[in-house]
């Protein structure tokens, strides 16, 4: 028979390892990633004949996006991302468990809730979606988000030696990290906050000689929709737009079930139990986050109201506008358009129509100086 090479990659007929196996029939590979499809190729180097390529897992066993029972909707190849978005409107007609992995790194498991528009020539049930939570601006390379600002305005007081006003501020109620002497204005805008954080606001008066100092305002939060420090609904807020398709999201410490409400209809249940690293502080674990995918269009344009519940009780409650281009979902349409002076002054960005989000992304986010 003579030597054996035992050569083996990932892409069929590109190998990228081998080993020699002397003269014997079988041999065990170790260290091969779980999950992970393999092509495996013997060949005899002194007669130069080529056996047929196998495959590990068996094709009967793998299951991925080109598959019929199996669909990745979003992001798709070659598409582009930014902001905070969801790995999403994708379904597995049967599975254990649903995993996404990003640039190589830890494989983050998804859970799986009921999708009603699963189609059903490949599954009988309709609970097969899944989605995943993302902010695409932590991946290397991507800016981050533009931080928020709160502009915030009080009555003056009555006091005739009034000498101006602190400003406090933190993340707790009447627990107060931060603050900022504005002087006697009664109006104020603080920069450089932090995307979805709860903030808590109140005002102090001092004299004329700042040795006399009032008692704390009445104090104000932002969000206003943060109704409980256990939950929260992060999108849509109070007043927001919405258009395209999106994700209702957020995070709450300790469900059963979570459940959205649209304009009074029939409760839907979200996926619950992704992974949220920032609330650990707040609920003593990781898996609070969840989502559900919709399709703002379906609404139709106007004002609509949101109403999510954690077990069956409320947490949040928010109104919100919907603007639509007319149908339920555009298709065979494409543009790209410059945003002049965004984020900031002297910069540009690109963004493109993406059909699978019904929405606009950012595909060029470099600053330009005019």
């Amino acid at each position: 028979m003579g030597i054996c090479v035992l050569y083996y990659g990932h892409a069929s007929w590109n190998y990228t390892d081998s080993v020699d196996v002397g003269d014997q029939t079988q041999y065990t590979l170790t260290d091969l990633e779980t999950g992970t499809t393999y092509l495996l190729l013997p060949l005899l180097p002194t007669t130069r004949l080529k056996r047929s390529e196998a495959i590990f897992p068996t094709k009967s066993t793998i299951q991925s996006a080109a598959s019929p029972n199996a669909s990745l909707e979003s992001p798709t190849q070659n598409s582009f991302e930014s902001g905070i978005g969801l790995i999403r409107q994708g379904w597995v007609c049967q599975a254990g468990a649903v995993e996404i992995q990003i640039d190589g790194g830890a494989r983050a498991r998804l859970p799986t809730a009921p999708r009603g528009a699963t189609r059903s020539k490949f599954a009988a049930t309709p609970d097969n979606g899944f989605g995943y939570t993302f902010n695409w601006n932590r991946l290397p390379g991507v800016s981050a988000a533009q931080a928020v600002q709160i502009t915030l305005a009080w009555d003056p007081s009555p006091s005739p030696n009034v000498g101006g006003y602190v400003l406090y501020h933190g993340h707790a109620s009447r627990n107060y990290t931060d603050s900022v002497d504005v002087g006697d204005q009664t109006q104020y805008t603080l920069t450089d906050l932090e995307t979805g954080t709860t903030y808590y606001f109140a005002i102090v008066a001092y004299d004329t000689t700042q040795t006399i100092r009032s008692d704390f305002s009445n104090e104000v939060h932002y969000p206003a929709s943060a109704a409980s420090s256990n939950a929260s609904l992060e999108s849509p807020t109070q007043g927001s737009f919405e258009s395209g398709i999106g994700l209702i999201r957020g995070w709450v410490c300790q469900a059963g079930v979570v459940e959205i409400q649209i304009d009074g209809g029939a409760r839907a249940q979200a996926a619950y139990g992704t992974t949220r690293d920032d609330t650990v502080d707040t609920c003593g674990d990781a898996d609070n986050g969840f989502g559900y995918t919709f399709n703002w269009n379906r609404l139709g344009d106007g004002s609509h109201n949101l109403r999510a519940f954690a077990d069956g009780v409320e947490f949040a409650n928010v109104n919100f506008t919907v603007t639509t281009l007319g149908v339920e979902y555009l298709q065979g349409v494409s543009g790209e358009f410059i945003l002049s002076n965004f984020p900031a002054t002297g910069n540009d960005i690109a963004v493109r129509w993406s059909e699978p989000h019904q929405n606009f992304v950012i595909v060029n986010g470099q600053a330009n100086s005019h």
